[in-house]
């Protein structure tokens, strides 16, 4: 008989790790790191002895691990997961992550040679170190990653067998690109797991379409209840756009702070950028790469909403640019270089578009972890929050559970106290 152990998740957002068992065979679907403010901190030392542990019980001669998507509290521990065990996850996800330790590999390396060149502190050339050598170690385990493929229009998506138990991956709309879903059939058992998803983004309209067609006869549905607690309004990333350029509009030199691997938004930037005419900018080289790899894979399916041409900050462009306006996309990573910048912009004629979650700067555990949200935010005189979300909200998860109207439901990716 099949059964379904959460390992984490049930009482926390993110860190997810969900293992579902034959008495020959058993998958994993996502080893997730523990986002901050959710679940205990650990160590990298912690989190591989606790992946150790798991491996050690309950052993089976079938095994894998598949993961919904490429954000850290999905795929963080994937570095720690048996040399045995087979990982899949999508082409797409792959190739995301691969552009990400590149990047961190280049950076890294650059780092390294720099404090070669002069006196530094022990322990700062040891960090670059460090930071060199695991994001090359990153870099090669991924290219030992199984992947399947993206499934062509009007085709049924191919499942992948580990023993008795048969994965079958669906795509879904969430704030990174190419996430999916996942239809799990063990020994008589149909169980479900939706990963993180949405229905108010571009491609969420295929959500429901999918569950009603594919989501049937349900033993166990596995469902994420991010905002189970919240009553943020998830408006369409359509609406987030036309708010955006009405923005735009109103300002000479327009920052937006965004994610550089949330397609839809970056597609909802753009058309902002358009509609207000203004020149889109970015002035990250991750950026660059993954409106390359968006463009490359989803330009022509999306009859052009994915596809990026946006123009490369460089200092020998500002005078163009203080001249005209501008819409630049940027990250926390790019934070000291739009200091500078914004030191020769007139801060009546300058907008902040602060586009994540507001946690970022409003949670003290987070501001913690990573204090360049804020820090941003204070750099301007103006901004506003325009943002939806990457999850579903209360209503969209209600839909989602009487749709599928499996036999046995469990919640997780939620808060503590959080209930269906």
């Amino acid at each position: 008989m099949a059964e379904v152990k959460i390992h984490r998740g049930l009482d926390q957002i993110g860190g997810c790790i969900t293992e579902i068992s034959t008495d020959t065979s058993r998958v994993f679907i996502d080893f997730g790191q523990n986002l901050p403010g959710n679940g205990e901190p650990t160590t990298p030392e912690e989190d591989e002895k606790l992946v150790a542990s798991i491996f050690a019980s309950n052993l089976k001669g079938y095994e894998a691990v598949f993961y919904t998507h490429g954000h850290e509290d999905h795929v963080g521990l994937f570095e720690y997961i048996p040399d045995n065990v087979p990982q899949y996850m999508s082409e797409g996800t792959k190739a995301l992550l691969s552009i990400k330790y590149d990047v961190l590999y280049e950076g890294a390396k650059l780092k390294v040679e720099e404090l070669q060149t002069k006196e530094c502190e022990e322990k700062e050339y040891s960090e670059a170190i460090n930071s060199l050598v695991n994001a090359d170690n990153k870099r090669k385990l991924l290219n030992r990653m199984n992947v399947w493929s993206k499934t062509p229009p009007r085709k049924e998506p191919e499942g992948i067998v580990v023993g008795d138990i048969k994965v079958t991956p669906f795509f879904n709309c969430h704030s990174i690109y190419d996430s999916h879903m996942f239809l799990i059939e063990a020994d008589g058992k149909r169980i479900w797991h939706t990963g993180d998803y949405r229905e108010h983004g571009y491609m969420g309209k295929g959500l429901f379409p999918t569950l009603k067609k594919y989501a049937t006869d349900i033993d166990v549905l596995i469902i994420e209840g991010t905002m189970l607690k919240r009553d943020d309004k998830c408006i369409h990333e359509r609406e987030v756009s036309q708010k955006m350029a009405s923005a735009m509009q109103a300002f000479k030199y327009v920052f937006v702070l965004a994610s550089a691997t949330d397609i839809e938004r970056l597609a909802t930037i753009k058309e902002a950028a358009k509609s207000a005419g203004k020149p889109l900018y970015i002035w990250s080289l991750f950026m660059k790469r993954t409106m390359g790899l968006f463009t490359e894979r989803e330009s022509k399916l999306s009859y052009g909403l994915f596809a990026f041409t946006p123009l490369f900050y460089r200092e020998r462009l500002y005078r163009k640019l203080k001249r005209k306006g501008f819409a630049m996309i940027v990250g926390t990573s790019q934070i000291d270089r739009v200091r500078e910048l914004l030191d020769n912009l007139p801060q009546g004629e300058t907008l902040l578009i602060y586009s994540s979650w507001d946690g970022y700067y409003k949670d003290p555990e987070q501001v913690k972890v990573n204090p360049k949200y804020k820090e941003y935010r204070e750099m301007f005189h103006n901004v506003v929050d325009i943002h939806t979300s990457g999850h579903a909200d209360r209503s969209t998860i209600k839909r989602v559970v009487e749709t599928i109207h499996a036999k046995e439901v469990i919640c997780i990716h939620k808060e503590a106290d959080a209930e269906l």
